[in-house]
């Protein structure tokens, strides 16, 4: 089996439960086509570096897991279906990589068992309603200046 890291990036303007719900689609996606996930990583909400479907914003998710080579073709094809999905890379991790991530996940299950229960309650990586009012707020800002510069164009024409 081998080992791959797929992230990808949520449309942000959803609710935090409909990002959590996609995120579990996919992760049953994976373990119903003969996965097994390692780790799930929820980066949280970020700019966009450009522009995907008129967004600014994306909730990025890595999903590391195992799996043989035929469940690439039937995840991304899931994800090409799936409306909420902005982008997606699936990667094949090196043997280098896959040795990177079991370290950290190894210092990760001694931290826990070190430190106990995790008492941490942050909501860093959950999607507030103020991060969606600034989102659409840039977008109506946006489409005011792009229906200006039609309509200097249109004038100038």
């Amino acid at each position: 089996m081998q080992t791959y890291s797929t992230i990808i990036v949520i449309d942000s303007l959803l609710k935090a439960e409909e990002i959590d719900s996609t995120i579990d689609k996919v992760e049953r996606n994976i373990v119903n086509n003969g996965g097994e996930i390692l780790k799930v990583d929820r980066w949280g909400k970020k700019r966009l570096a450009y522009e995907i479907k008129k967004r600014q914003y994306g909730y990025y998710v890595e999903i590391l897991f195992k799996s043989v080579g035929d469940i690439i073709k039937i995840i991304e094809r899931e994800y090409g279906l799936d409306e909420n999905l902005l982008r997606y890379l699936t990667l094949k991790l090196d043997k280098k990589a896959v040795a990177y991530y079991e370290s950290k996940l190894n210092e990760a299950s001694k931290k826990e068992v070190q430190a106990g229960p995790e008492t941490d309650k942050t909501n860093d990586d959950k999607v507030t309603p103020d991060d969606e009012k600034d989102e659409k707020k840039e977008d109506e800002e946006m489409n005011k200046e792009e229906t200006q510069l039609a309509e200097e164009e249109a004038v100038t024409n």
